[in-house]
């Protein structure tokens, strides 16, 4: 059982003792938390993406084959 599923439990059994005040005030952390969570998580995805575009134009670099490489052909 992960951790948000537990805090609904416990929102639930405090809801069944008649403490609702209490059920409410974890319901709005839970949910608060959740919400922040996906925003991060589509933020980064939104970084990452922007990251990815950036270097689309560029050609893939292989490891082989790097302007060092180069220099030290020429010279021998």
């Amino acid at each position: 059982m992960d951790t948000f599923t537990e805090l609904r439990q416990l929102a639930d059994d405090l809801t069944e003792l008649g403490d609702n005040a209490t059920a409410e005030l974890v319901r709005q952390a839970t949910d608060r938390f959740m919400a922040w969570k996906f925003e991060a998580g589509e933020e980064l995805l939104k970084r990452a993406l922007q990251e990815l575009r950036k270097h689309e134009h560029e050609l893939p670099r292989s490891p082989y084959f790097t302007p060092a490489s180069r220099q030290s052909r020429k010279a021998g």
